[in-house]
Order: C-alpha cells, then sequence, then structure tokens
C-alpha cells in the first residue's frame, strides 16, 4: 500500500493543541484498506508536556459527548507517538495524506517531546488540494457523516481521496460522493 491516511481527534486548533486521538490506515488508489491503527492519548500526559486546551474545541465536544470515543485505554503521549512511528515505519515511503491540519499537529506533537516526525515532508499530502484539483464534489459538512472517532474518519477519508486520484489517473468519472 503507497499511501497512508491520517486524522487526528483534538482539544485545540493551534500547533500545541492537546490530541485526543490518532488514528491511520493504508490503502491504495482503487480505495482498498489495508493495515489500520487507533490510540488514544492520555490528555494529563499532553498537558504535562506543555500542551493547551482551547476552550471553543472543548465547548464543541461538550456538545457532542455522543461521539467521544477517546476517553477509555488510553496512553501517555510519548508512548502513542512511539506506536504511531512503528505503525508509520511499515512502509517508510507511503504518501500521507491528511488535512493539512491533522500534520501541522502531528508535527506540534513530536516536536513538543523533541523528536522528528516518522515520515519525510516530501511525502505530505494535503486533502482538500487534492479534491480541488480532481473537481470531486463533496457533501457540506452538515451532511458530513464523519464519526470523529480517528479511525472511522481515515476511513472515510480513504473513500473520497481514492476516487479523486482516480480522477485524476483518468480512471473514474463520477463527480460527486
Amino acid at each position: 500500500m503507497k499511501n497512508l491516511m491520517i486524522d487526528l481527534e483534538s482539544l485545540g486548533t493551534n500547533l500545541y493543541g492537546v490530541v485526543t486521538q490518532i488514528g491511520a490506515c493504508y490503502f491504495d488508489n482503487q480505495g482498498k484498506i489495508g493495515d489500520k491503527f487507533l490510540v488514544n492519548i492520555d490528555i494529563a500526559s499532553s498537558l504535562y508536556v506543555g500542551l493547551k486546551i482551547d476552550g471553543k474545541t472543548l465547548k464543541w465536544w461538550f456538545e457532542r459527548v455522543n461521539l467521544i470515543t477517546w476517553l477509555n485505554n488510553t496512553v501517555n503521549i510519548t508512548k502513542a507517538l512511539a506506536m504511531f512511528r512503528d505503525f508509520c515505519y511499515k512502509n517508510k515511503k507511503a504518501r500521507v495524506w491528511s488535512h493539512y491540519f491533522d500534520i501541522y499537529m502531528i508535527e506540534g506533537l513530536y516536536t513538543k517531546i523533541g523528536q522528528k516526525l516518522p515520515f519525510s515532508y516530501r511525502n505530505w499530502r494535503d486533502i482538500r488540494t487534492l479534491i480541488d484539483l480532481s473537481g470531486l464534489k463533496t457533501k457540506k459538512e452538515k451532511d458530513d457523516p464523519k464519526t470523529h472517532n480517528a479511525l472511522d474518519d481515515c476511513i472515510y477519508q480513504v473513500k473520497y481521496v481514492s476516487k479523486a486520484l482516480r480522477m485524476i489517473e483518468g480512471g473514474y468519472n463520477e463527480k460527486e460522493i
């Protein structure tokens, strides 16, 4: 699998916001899912290394408590990032797909613990740019079926990223998901 999808759930919207969950999965251009990854991160360990909680984001989650899947089976941030690094090393040459925000935040996490990202900046790919260039039309935010579980959202994002990749490569004609 030459692609890696990443999604995060967080309690902040800046570089050093608390990330509560990391989800990832490998996939091919046809949308076939390979190995999957999900880890819930202990909030206290994130605060200890200097990450911050944003009040607006916390309020957003309080209004959607039924969507919270990141409070159980949490691990220390350092261990979570080591687990994620091991997962990423399965294919160090994979294109890393995500929304820019998630790449930005994961970089902040590794910076806070004094480590480098587990993939090269040359491998980063932004989902929104791909969707824009492909001409694929996505659903409006209010109709968005995302669950806000990081792994579920990765799998959902693979669906439309693989369609956009095939459209650009000339192997897919449907213009709406």
